[in-house]
């Protein structure tokens, strides 16, 4: 891997406003002065954490390290930004360098000298996240010079920038300090901008003036000039010592509602530590305080998010198939409806598996038809099992400088559970760590017939551990997909009762090739033989599940049953649960009910033939109390669809056949 691509990796390169390199304006050795540029090379170093001594990835093939460069090659540490002296046994750096306040693959950060020389940080005595620096001695090193400060510098005057450019070691270039800049929320500091060329790496070194003292601490670049930004060094040397401050302006959000949450998180902690003790009580406060942030969000908007509000009914009133998994979005006109991504791909996993994949917001979404020849139950229980299916479908790769090489396997997650949602579907939760970037996988798998649908996101191990998993776990609850299968499938996923959703618990299928097929619900049941239509284990079911308003409570549950004679035609028979539109849905979905009630087109019996297949539908009236009809609150429909065009009678007779095996439990009687 480059060593460009490393540091992205390693999200050293200064925060979300990465230092880009433009041209140098001069060398800056030929300015300052050889005893200058000796002390400042004694006074400033590398910060380093070390490579991971294990790799849980692997790959289409040997990875070819010969393509880096010799250092690099055999470096044991990554070089990930810069450090510096300003007393014997006083060093400063960026705070984004450390990654101080977050969970890492790296557990200790190192500086390490022009000669090669490695210490490890001891104690940490000033830190500000907000002003992004960090005060700490070394275990075991002192410095053998360091450097003056100036708090005064003058504005137009020449300004060194000091640091490991690209992981390259340190250099030094020059440029002017040319302005200063409030700080963003109420102007309690002024940052300094300069002109000097600085890269990714560079964050945490010094800024010099002429004379070779320390003006500032090297950042980031600004947001809309070509100019670097510094914090200035009198911000350092003014912090109350032994005292470590957090100030966050945290906003939550979530992919699938506009609504968002801020608040401020202000917290001291008293020095000095060792850098695990802060970084430990940094996670330990922000983590909590992004947890409430998230709750309060929901609890402020309870009545308007799903399934809440008005905005909630047009999904009260859906039964649509959906394979690849949907997320309940809210639009722009305020009300929830289904979302998919606009594009998706698909990959051949052999012998009939398969993998559909896109993205949506933040999160990449799959629906995995797992091979004929692995078990369900492998796919489920062995976490290997399923990401190596995954990768084998989904392109993911290590850059070795100039080449990418395949990752076909991350080993078991390390990180393994089950999630209950709101509506008591069971998703299987596994992390996998990526210990040469300092990154996780997650993914979110919700068993179905066949395989899983899943959510997946990567990104730093902190970030996915601390916030991600937090907000797919949200999400979770606003996913909506059909359960379809073959018969053969439907008996393998019945088979694995630990993975399904406490629904199941309240549904009977069962069946036996070319003998009968029966389902039984507490709101309807079926049954049917072969001579009304085929069971085999290619016969497919397909369970439309939606959301019902009953007893004061969402539940989850079905709102159609599709029997299919095979998975390679279009014939079947559907039962539907229909429910009477709510005033402020459009005339469209009263119309469609006031048919069924009245038994017009398309429920009136009378089949049609459209795209290639013949379809005929009726209420189902069994039972019903036909003076009430027009008081119901719920119906149910029986359609037959057939390949092909068949005649009326045959279709007329067929339906009929099936209906008589049906019998709903809930609505008019």
């Amino acid at each position: 891997m480059n060593r460009t691509t490393l540091r992205s990796a390693l999200a050293f390169a200064l925060t979300a406003a990465a230092l880009a390199a433009f041209p140098a304006m001069g060398m800056a050795e030929q300015v300052l002065d050889g005893k200058i540029v000796a002390l400042v090379n004694k006074a400033t170093f590398e910060v380093v954490v070390p490579k991971p001594a294990k790799d849980s990835l692997s790959y289409e093939k040997p990875l070819p390290l010969d393509l880096l460069p010799f250092t690099e090659r055999n470096d044991k540490y990554y070089s990930i930004g810069t450090a510096f002296a300003i007393a014997p046994d006083r060093f400063v750096s960026a705070d984004h360098v450390m990654s101080l306040g977050q969970k890492s693959l790296f557990k200790e950060y190192f500086l390490r000298d022009k000669e090669g020389k490695v210490y490890a940080i001891d104690k940490i005595y000033k830190y500000s996240d907000r002003k992004d620096f960090v005060v700490f001695s070394l275990k075991g090193g002192m410095a053998s010079d360091f450097l003056k400060v100036n708090t005064s510098p003058k504005l137009n005057e020449t300004v060194y920038a000091v640091g490991n450019a690209l992981g390259e070691g340190i250099v030094i270039r020059d440029g002017l300090y040319t302005s200063d800049t409030p700080e963003d929320e109420n102007g309690e500091w002024k940052w300094m901008r300069f002109s000097a060329a600085a890269s990714p790496g560079n964050s945490g070194g010094p800024l010099l003036d002429k004379e070779g003292r320390v003006v500032g601490i090297v950042l980031r670049k600004s947001a809309n000039e070509n100019l670097n930004i510094a914090l200035p060094i009198a911000e350092v040397v003014n912090a109350k010592e032994n005292l470590a401050t957090v100030h966050k302006k945290l906003k939550y959000f979530l992919d699938n509602m506009d609504m968002t949450k801020m608040d401020t998180l202000e917290a001291t902690f008293t020095l000095p530590k060792s850098y695990q003790e802060l970084n430990r009580e940094l996670v330990d406060t922000v983590n909590p305080f992004s947890v409430k942030l998230l709750q309060a969000l929901l609890a402020e908007n309870r009545d308007t998010i799903f399934p809440n509000g008005k905005g909630s009914a047009i999904l009260f009133q859906k039964n649509s198939t959906a394979h690849f998994p949907n997320l309940i979005v809210q639009g722009e006109d305020g009300n929830w409806d289904l979302y998919s991504p606009k594009e998706t791909s698909r990959s051949d996993l052999g012998t009939n598996g398969y993998l559909v994949y896109g993205t949506m917001g933040n999160s990449f979404y799959m629906n995995l038809k797992k091979p004929d020849d692995l078990p369900l139950e492998s796919l489920y229980k062995d976490s290997k099992a399923y990401m190596d299916l995954v990768l084998k479908g989904v392109n993911i790769t290590r850059q070795i400088g100039p080449e990418k090489v395949k990752v076909t396997s991350l080993g078991k997650a390390d990180t393994e559970y089950i999630h209950r949602d709101s509506y008591g579907r069971k998703w299987l939760v596994r992390s996998w760590p990526i210990e040469y970037s300092d990154e996780r996988i997650v993914a979110f798998s919700l068993p179905v017939p066949g395989g899983c649908i899943s959510m997946m996101r990567r990104g730093q191990s902190g970030h996915v551990e601390d916030g991600h998993v937090l907000d797919l776990k949200v999400l979770a609850d606003f996913i909506y997909v059909s359960y379809y299968g073959s018969l053969k499938q439907w008996r393998e996923f019945l088979a694995a009762r630990e993975y399904l959703p406490e629904l199941f618990s309240t549904i009977d299928i069962d069946f036996s090739y070319d003998k009968f097929f029966r389902y039984t619900s507490k709101r309807i049941s079926f049954s049917y033989t072969p001579d009304v239509m085929k069971i085999t284990e290619k016969s497919d079911l397909k369970l439309n599940l939606g959301f019902i308003a009953e007893k004061g409570k969402t539940v989850w549950d079905v709102m159609s049953v599709c029997p299919g004679d095979d998975k390679s035609t279009n014939t079947c028979f559907l039962v539907n649960r229909n429910r009477r539109p709510p005033e402020e849905l459009s005339d469209s979905y009263r119309s469609d009910w006031d048919n069924l009630v009245n038994a017009r087109m398309p429920y009136n019996k009378v089949s049609f033939f459209q795209d290639k297949m013949t379809t005929i539908a009726m209420p189902y009236t069994r039972g019903v109390d036909l003076k009430k009809l027009d008081s119901a609150n719920v119906l149910y429909d029986v359609v037959h669809l057939k390949d092909g065009n068949v005649e009326q009678k045959e279709m007329e007779k067929e339906i009929d056949r099936f209906a008589e095996g049906v019998t709903v439990y809930e609505g008019i009687h």
